[in-house]
């Protein structure tokens, strides 16, 4: 069975974003050390080039992502490693978790096919039945703490940025029916971020899903 795996940032107190549901306002106060860290980029590609299948959720967030990744290569500024992420979101299946994309929404992208909120945990489950590499999840925080409920998610990878938010959108919605084991945990020279992967315990997808 398919592993699916979810990759997501946190601060130090537990935030996913601002309240505006934008970024840049939480690192206001980050250590100058670590000014231009892409130690995420690095490994969330790293990520990308072990999965065969990428799920995307929302139509703000799904019409962003797509906006911005498909600018990056003829940004002059873009680094290597930021080029070869939006390389390969664009080669990846997709699949995208929403009731308002639309099919004219995916172009340029392809290989991607829309599934309604409703239907996304049975969708989710039968393509960890099928064969493949890894599903993975970056971000999407209100759609992976859905699956987690339905007992889908196998490992939870979270980059700590060294940043303290005070204020936002907590990463986890309320309190999910799984248990945690540390499995895995990295570093980087020259980065305040550290990596922790856990493995999820739950029961299975089939008693859950209906």
């Amino acid at each position: 069975m398919r592993r699916l795996i979810v990759c997501n940032f946190v601060t130090v107190d537990g935030f996913y974003e601002a309240h505006d549901k934008t970024i840049d306002g939480l690192f206001e106060h980050q250590h100058p050390d670590y000014a231009g860290d892409d130690s995420f980029d690095h490994y969330t590609t790293e990520r990308l080039r072990a999965a065969d299948t990428l799920v995307l959720s929302g139509r703000t967030s799904f019409l962003g992502t797509k906006a911005y990744w498909t600018s990056v290569p003829q940004d002059p500024n873009a680094t290597d490693i930021r080029r070869e992420f939006a390389d390969r979101i664009a080669r990846i299946d997709k699949l995208v978790v929403s009731d308002r994309v639309q099919e004219d929404d995916l172009a340029p992208w392809a290989n991607t096919r829309i599934v309604c909120v409703g239907d996304a945990p049975r969708a989710i489950a039968a393509l960890k039945r099928g064969p493949g590499r890894d599903v993975l999840i970056l971000l999407g925080r209100v759609m992976w703490n859905g699956l987690m409920e339905h007992g889908l998610v196998d490992e939870l990878h979270l980059m700590t940025f060294p940043i303290v938010a005070g204020d936002g959108i907590k990463l986890f919605e309320g309190r999910p029916p799984a248990s945690l084991r540390l499995i895995h945990t990295r570093q980087w020279q020259g980065s305040g971020n550290t990596l922790a992967c856990y493995q999820v315990t739950r029961a299975t997808a089939e008693e859950h899903v209906v």
